[in-house]
């Protein structure tokens, strides 16, 4: 069990280290062969502090699960991440979604449902359908984060 929460851990590491090095490199090297999506300064923003929140939730469900406390992880998974979480810039028209290309709301969007499947699977107390969403959410991160930049 702890071999799985180091990976996952590791995991997260690598991603928030290989997120620094682009942004750094990005104006530096032409390199960087990910999509590009424009969207105002505002919003951009907005995304980034939501993107930093989902890593913060993403770094406390391995704990919760490491230490099999699948309530926490259940409320965690569903009120930071999780389908309910979604669309809290919706009625200012400055969310994040709409400046998305299709396939990048997509991955979005499976990150949710994954978190949302997490949490289903913690409040039944499956630990290993818990860990299989888990993986999901990451599968969503790298795959975001590997095909697009906003700057």
């Amino acid at each position: 069990m702890r071999r799985i929460a180091w990976l996952f851990i590791s995991t997260i590491l690598l991603l928030v280290f290989h997120s620094s090095y682009s942004e750094e490199t990005a104006t530096n090297s032409p390199v960087d062969s990910r999509q590009l999506v424009s969207m105002p300064e505002e919003t951009r923003k907005m995304m980034r502090e939501e993107m930093l929140d989902h890593l913060s939730a993403l770094n406390e469900l391995i704990g919760h699960l490491a230490n099999n406390n699948l309530d926490a992880a259940a409320t965690v998974a569903e009120t930071r991440m999780g389908k309910s979480s979604m669309g809290k810039h919706r009625g200012s028209g400055k969310g994040p979604g709409r400046f998305m290309p299709g396939v990048m709301r997509n991955i979005g969007f499976g990150m949710h449902e994954a978190a949302s499947e997490l949490s289903l699977a913690a409040k039944e107390g499956d630990l290993q359908g818990a860990f299989g969403a888990l993986q999901k959410i990451s599968s969503s991160c790298v795959a975001c984060h590997y095909s697009y930049r906003t700057r």
